[in-house]
């Protein structure tokens, strides 16, 4: 039986163009295989004609692997790996490249980027994921286009955009031990000129630790929440404007480590040899640790940022963009 059972409670829109939902669409208008159209070389070409090792996902896509953070990503790019690290910074690593460190502020050899706008510690990447039009993943360096010490790779998470008539969807996930996720989006024109897009995920409960001392205590509830907040503004046919504001807040709890034995080096009067040695074992099972009573394990981490990228149309066959 799958770990996952998905429920969506609705999925409705009204009026939808064509290209409102272009990146929900696996097949084309006459049922062959759509063209993925990505940005891997900063202007939009079609996948097969990129010169590059890429591998590219549409949000349908990922929705259907079930890929709800960055480290699902190994769910469907191949060469593509993740670890925690000792203080659960996330280490991401691409055909074997990466670079695992326990500090946070630390650059990383994979890079990663919503709408070409960096994220320059992984640390920052858990809401990277919420409501993409695609994701594209660049193997091997990248320093001539993406920079940051990119000796890994680069990942480059498209956000979906506002559409031309009223869209929306919600959908809900129940989870192993008790977990249930809720994600949607509303898009939408607001005058002739500006459009709107808001999407938001939460992820409550699944603790899933136990206590070996105290049966009944759990630990490790998820309680993570993210949004985005994009507006389209075309003031006339040269010009385009897009403001993005996203972020999010992780209160989740921490794991709990685990006591196999006690293996002293040297011995002292200090030495709480006693008490550990009376210790019993975790059992055989990554379910059973233990921890402090009474104590609030939740994390407070948050994370927020705003972008404003502009196109203007200097000719027919020149556009100059600026991202903020």
């Amino acid at each position: 039986m799958s770990d996952r059972v998905a429920i969506c409670l609705l999925m409705a829109s009204s009026c939808l163009s064509t290209a409102a939902y272009a990146q929900d669409a696996p097949t084309s208008a006459d049922g062959g295989a759509a063209e993925i159209i990505v940005t891997a070389q900063k202007r939009s070409e079609r996948l097969n004609d990129v010169p590059l090792s890429i591998t590219a996902a549409t949000g349908e896509q990922l929705r259907q692997a079930g890929v709800a953070s960055p480290s699902d990503l190994a769910k469907v790019v191949t060469g593509f790996s993740y670890q925690p690290s000792n203080y659960g910074a996330p280490v991401y690593s691409i055909r074997g490249i990466g670079f695992f460190d326990n500090t946070t502020a630390v650059s990383p050899t994979v890079s990663v980027y919503v709408d070409q706008v960096p994220l320059p510690y992984l640390v920052m990447t858990p809401g990277a994921t919420l409501d993409l039009e695609r994701v594209e993943v660049l193997k091997g360096p990248q320093g001539t286009l993406f920079g940051q010490n990119s000796t890994g790779g680069a990942i480059n998470f498209i956000a979906a955009k506002p559409t031309d008539s009223l869209s929306y969807r919600a959908s809900a996930e129940y989870a192993r031990f008790d977990q249930v996720n809720l994600e949607g989006f509303v898009s939408g024109p607001i005058s002739d000129k500006l459009a709107v897009r808001v999407a938001a995920r939460t992820e409550q409960g699944g603790a899933w630790q136990k206590s070996v001392t105290r049966p009944g205590d759990r630990l490790g509830d998820r309680d993570f929440s993210s949004g985005r907040l994009i507006l389209d503004w075309k003031p006339d046919d040269v010009a385009r404007f897009e403001f993005s504001a996203n972020g999010w807040i992780d209160k989740s709890e921490t794991r709990a480590a685990q006591y196999r034995r006690y293996s002293p080096t040297s011995l002292n009067y200090n030495d709480p040899q006693a008490i550990l040695t009376a210790t019993p074992p975790a059992p055989d099972d990554d379910r059973y640790a233990d921890w402090d009573p009474n104590r609030n394990f939740k994390q407070n981490n948050k994370f927020y940022q705003f972008s404003l990228r502009g196109d203007f149309d200097v000719s027919d066959a020149v556009t100059l963009t600026t991202i903020t």
